[in-house]
Order: C-alpha cells, then sequence, then structure tokens
C-alpha cells in the first residue's frame, strides 16, 4: 500500500477499503506507520548531509594541512554521497594536481564545471594542470575564461604568462605579468619572471631594470645578483657581471665563483 495512498484515506475516513473490517484501526494503524516513515527518511536525510558535509570539512582540512592523499579519500566518499557536489570534485581535483596527477585533475576540474560552469577557480585550477602537461594552448583558453569571471586575479595573468611564454609569445607574456603587476605590485616573482621574458626576448636593457628592482627588494638574495650578472654579460657588460658574481659569492653561492673563474679572469 503506497504511503501517498494511505494518507490520502485517512484524510477521507469515509473512503471504502476493501477486506479490512475496521476502518477506524485500519487508519490509526497506518497513520502511525506513516508517522514512523516519514520520520525515519527525514532521519536519513539529515544523517546522510551531516555526513557529507562532515565528511567535506575534514577533506579541506586535510588539504590545507597537505595530507592530499586523506583529503582525496574524502572526497571520493563524498562524490558517492552525493555525485553532483561540484564542490567535492574541485577539491579531489586540487588533491590530485598536488600530487601530480595531471591527468586526473583535469578530469574532476572539468566535471565540477559540468555541474558549476561560473567557477572561475575551476578554470584556472585546469589550466594550471594543462600547463603540467605542456598543453599550453589548452591551457590559455581556461586563464582565459578565468580572467572573463574575474578579471581582478593576479595569479590569472600570471600563470597565463607561463602559458604564452611556452608557446613563444615572449612579449605577450610580458603584457599578461605587467597585468599581474598592477594588481599585486608586492609579488616580486613577478617581475623575476618579467625579466626572464625579457631575456628571453633578448631585450637585456629591460631585463635588467627588473633585476634591479628585485636586488632593491632582496640585498641579500644570492640570486637575484647570479641572474642580473647572467643578464649584464649577454649585455656586454663583463665587468658588471663580474662584481654581481662576486656579491652572489659573499653572500653564499658557491657556483658563483666558478663564473668568476670562467667569465673574470
Amino acid at each position: 500500500m503506497h504511503l501517498q495512498w494511505i494518507l490520502a484515506y485517512c484524510v477521507d475516513i469515509k473512503k471504502p477499503i476493501p477486506y479490512f473490517s475496521s476502518m477506524k484501526h485500519l487508519c490509526l494503524f497506518t497513520m502511525r506507520t506513516a508517522l514512523v516513515l516519514l520520520f525515519g527518511l527525514l532521519m536519513f536525510s539529515t544523517s546522510t548531509a551531516q555526513t557529507e558535509r562532515e565528511l567535506l570539512k575534514r577533506g579541506l582540512n586535510r588539504l590545507e594541512n597537505q595530507d592530499f592523499t586523506g583529503a582525496l579519500k574524502d572526497f571520493d566518499m563524498v562524490i558517492k554521497l552525493n555525485p553532483m557536489n561540484d564542490m567535492a570534485y574541485f577539491n579531489r581535483g586540487c588533491s590530485k594536481q598536488f600530487l601530480g596527477d595531471h591527468p586526473g585533475a583535469i578530469q574532476d576540474f572539468s566535471l565540477a564545471l559540468d555541474i558549476n560552469p561560473a567557477n572561475p577557480e575551476a578554470y584556472y585550477n585546469r589550466g594550471r594542470s594543462r600547463l603540467g602537461l605542456e598543453d599550453y594552448l589548452g591551457a590559455m583558453q581556461d586563464f582565459n575564461v578565468a580572467i572573463s569571471g574575474k578579471a581582478k586575479d593576479d595569479r590569472y595573468y600570471h600563470y597565463r604568462s607561463k602559458a604564452k611564454s611556452g608557446l613563444g609569445d615572449y612579449l605577450g607574456a610580458i603584457q599578461d605579468l605587467n597585468a599581474a603587476i598592477r594588481i599585486n605590485k608586492k609579488e616580486m616573482k613577478y617581475i623575476y619572471e618579467r625579466a626572464e621574458n625579457y631575456i628571453l626576448f633578448k631585450d637585456f636593457a629591460s631585463a635588467i631594470k627588473d633585476l634591479n628592482l628585485v636586488v632593491k627588494q632582496r640585498p641579500r638574495d644570492p640570486g637575484a645578483y647570479s641572474a642580473r650578472a647572467e643578464v649584464k654579460l649577454l649585455g656586454g657588460d663583463r665587468v658588471g657581471a663580474c662584481l654581481d658574481w662576486s656579491k652572489a659569492g659573499e653572500l653564499g653561492d658557491v657556483n658563483a665563483y666558478a663564473k668568476i673563474r670562467e667569465n673574470c679572469n
């Protein structure tokens, strides 16, 4: 006997039911049964929802604490409980990305986007995994969509610059790094990477200007001096290069002395 039909009958006690002599007792019985069933369904639904939320929260905590394998298992369980939970696919993709499983990460980010196509972070992270597989064109297309959804995020421009540089578009990469720097002026790695693209474009003067900024911000970083030395040598400034290698060696870069022996004596 269907639960809906029983409840309908109990509203209309006069409706005839064959094979039962006592309508009153049947209605009392069925009403109690219906209430027990409804209560059980509600409790199961609440318990499932709580378990889903708890597993998702635990997975996020594990992801934050860099327990990527444990986080992945939690997100697996969330997806079994609710295959339409886009955040479980998204965060499982992040776990796989950190573990170096870029094909698996791309698949999960794509599943998350099938459910929620308005998530720029899913496009951004899928683009990062595509970069990891050297699919520069596919990565750039993902970063394009991410930027169209959230144009004020410096990370999106930064990673699109990597895709463009991988494709040999060094000026395009420089333009994206300019955009990233406008949004976040404090991030020195953008300036350093812009210098790298200037070097690839063979604009050594602009590269040295950027590396001057890096040295100014990081005066105790031997790597900054060594990088500038390389560019100065490429630009024909042998004396300046040797002085920078000397400073890098003074700050602890042992390899700088090999460069000095090779280029400065």
